[in-house]
């Protein structure tokens, strides 16, 4: 072979042995979970289908299953737009930087160790992870407002990549789409059972190329709840049970068929509500919900209170009727502050855990060492 034939071969080798080595192109090829196929067992609000230029993420309307919110086209954001898509939202994947309206939305991003990715939040006064705090007092992330009035200002100056939302009946996009940042559903509040909401963190995963990583952190959660709840179904004696507390005149009840119904299910109690079989929750008067919760064994409440905690006095002031009820009589009211504990922000991403503050509760004996990090007894 002649020389001047050798050194291109030389040189060709040596870009190629160059290029594979290269730190930051293999992490760029590595970043997305190329060979990980995502499953659903328990989710029914979104579905995953692999094409060979692109996946598509459809997400189903919760009010109304027959319906489509959504349709997402998810492109390696290295490779070329595919010609001839079909109708969808083209998103360029892995997203780098992202939009998140809750901190249900920022704690999923923290266990897909994708938190760094967050420009800007919404009512980050909710959101207790450092990394965001921190974000925001050096300027790194922008405070976008209230999730229901978005400063679309503020989006436009973050430009993130996409922007994640929860959704509401009959609720449109159309003014933030204007703004060029494509919107993102994630209406994983609306799953029936705690084991579905969780699932989907392989939802935000698709998005930003951490789908293994999202297999493992489920299959984890999943293995923990069922032994969990299969234990605590064996149980015989179900304590009764109702929840939360009255807002102005009016008193959410969740169905039987809701993320809270399936909990209590699951923790061998009896909840008052359980034929009530719908996923929501139903306002009820006062009156109402006393005329089936008098007799409850246990009581428990969701609040946000970051200067203190509830107690028996405070319950009873803020609504004098509240001591009628017998948990509140035998001191068997058990509740959450989400501003002093991740319950927003991390319990959907731990049923297991919640589960297990139930079982702690209702059935003490099968938890005897368990110390809960959600729900604590009133004082």
């Amino acid at each position: 072979m002649k020389t001047k034939h050798i050194f291109p071969l030389l040189l060709a080798l040596l870009i190629a042995t160059f290029s594979s080595c290269n730190p930051a192109k293999t992490k760029k090829a590595t970043g997305k979970s190329k060979t990980t196929r995502t499953h659903l067992r328990y989710a029914h609000g979104f579905t995953v289908k692999y094409f060979n230029s692109y996946t598509e993420v459809t997400v189903r309307n919760p009010w109304d299953t027959t319906k489509i919110l959504q349709t997402y086209l998810l492109v390696d954001r290295d490779a070329e737009k595919p010609a001839n898509l079909p109708e969808g939202v083209v998103i360029k994947t892995p997203i780098q930087t992202v939009a998140v309206c809750t901190a249900v939305h920022a704690g999923i991003l923290k266990q897909l160790d994708k938190v760094d990715n967050i420009v800007a939040v919404c009512e980050p006064e909710f959101i207790d992870l450092p990394e965001i705090k921190d974000g925001l007092a050096e300027g790194k992330v922008i405070n976008l407002g209230l999730a229901t009035a978005i400063d679309l200002e503020q989006l436009i100056a973050a430009s993130p990549e996409a922007l994640i939302v929860s959704p509401f009946e009959n609720s449109s996009y159309g003014r933030f789409e204007k703004t060029g940042v494509p919107v993102v559903i994630d209406a994983s509040y609306m799953e029936e059972s705690p084991l579905g909401r969780a699932e989907w963190i392989k939802f935000e995963a698709l998005f930003t190329g951490e789908e293994q990583r999202a297999e493992e952190i489920f299959s984890k959660i999943e293995a923990k709840y069922n032994k969990l709840a299969a234990l605590a179904r064996q149980e015989k004696d179900k304590p009764t049970v109702f929840t939360e507390k009255k807002y102005g005149q009016v008193w959410y009840v969740p169905g039987g068929n809701s993320y809270m119904g399936r909990f209590l299910e699951d923790a061998g109690a009896d909840y008052l509500w359980a034929n009530m079989k719908n996923a929501g929750s139903t306002p009820l008067s006062f009156e109402t919900v006393y005329a089936k919760a008098e007799k409850a064994q246990y009581w428990l409440i969701k609040y946000n209170d970051a200067k203190g905690e509830l107690t028996y006095p405070l319950l009873q002031k803020d609504y004098e009727l509240y001591k009628q009820f017998d948990a509140f009589r035998n001191k068997n009211v058990f509740a959450c502050n989400s501003a002093k504990t991740p319950f927003y922000e991390e319990g959907p991403m731990e049923p297991d855990v919640i589960l297990a503050d139930l079982v702690k509760i209702f059935h003490p004996e099968l938890l005897p060492d368990y110390q809960p990090k959600y729900y604590f007894k009133l004082k």
